[in-house]
């Protein structure tokens, strides 16, 4: 009896795609995305989910010169040079992008994201806000004005997390009628010793 050998690349569509649903993201376009056309074509058949908030720095630059912008469905990032370095990606071309999740960064970041033309499109399409781990450090004018561009141009906006709210904040911010879930890692209430 005659065993055959088979390669990886004789398997079917619907093999390569179980297998790749063992695979982070990151791994799958950089092993796959370039190897040849049909690999190509199976990777952009799929909504990409991204975490980039565990890589290097250098492979963050090597990952956004093949991210298939228009596919990606989740982005989580962290850091400031992730976000110095996300600043130069064209977001307008990421128009499947529903989940933004912001991890470990500071409210001057998220400020300078929010006065970014190029992230007015994203903030308008996203369904899911997180913020978490933000530094707590300079908030009050930060805070006050990232809030207000949360509840004021996410119209889409059902989940939002955010990590530091006053109580006093509720009377400036009109939240959208389609937030369905406020998350608050942790609320002052400064008003009292008033």
């Amino acid at each position: 009896m005659r065993l055959m050998k088979s390669h990886f690349e004789f398997l079917a569509n619907e093999l390569i795609h179980e297998v790749f649903d063992y695979l982070s993201s990151f791994d799958l376009i950089k092993s796959f995305s370039k190897l040849n056309k049909r690999f190509s074509h199976l990777i952009s058949q799929r909504v990409v989910k991204i975490d980039l908030s565990h890589l290097s720095k250098n492979q963050y630059e090597n990952l956004t010169h093949i991210i298939p912008l228009n596919q990606i469905y989740f982005l989580k990032i962290s850091n400031k040079w992730t976000i110095n370095i996300l600043s130069r990606i064209s977001f307008n071309l990421m128009n499947n992008l529903q989940v933004l999740i912001l991890y470990h960064i500071n409210y001057n970041d998220l400020r300078n994201l929010f006065e970014s033309k190029s992230m007015f499109l994203v903030f308008q399409q996203l369904n899911t806000l997180k913020i978490q781990s933000t530094n707590f450090n300079e908030l009050d004018g930060q805070r006050i004005f990232v809030l207000r561009k949360i509840f004021s141009q996410m119209p889409k906006l059902r989940v939002c997390q955010i990590p530091l709210m006053d109580v006093n904040d509720f009377d400036d911010l009109t939240p959208t009628s389609t937030l369905q879930q406020l998350i608050l890692d942790y609320c002052t209430m400064i008003c009292l010793g008033k």
